[in-house]
């Protein structure tokens, strides 16, 4: 992947977290509520897609060229 790939993947999966949270507190009465376990689970799902994202890929394989 290239560097601009990575950041474009990058925003994109925060923007999608935002859209997640945004909803998971939508669905909460008046005055709101902490997202809870979900909201965790959402924010180790982002953490672990930036680190899938921006993993070093060391593929470094030849080809054979006959």
């Amino acid at each position: 992947m290239t560097q601009t790939s990575k950041i474009l993947a990058t925003v994109g999966i925060i923007v999608i977290f935002m859209i997640l949270s945004a909803v998971l507190q939508m669905g909460s009465e008046q005055g709101g509520r902490n997202p809870g376990i979900f909201g965790i689970v959402l924010f180790i799902g982002l953490i672990a897609g930036i680190r899938s994202v921006w993993k070093k890929n060391n593929d470094n394989t030849k080809l054979k060229k006959d």
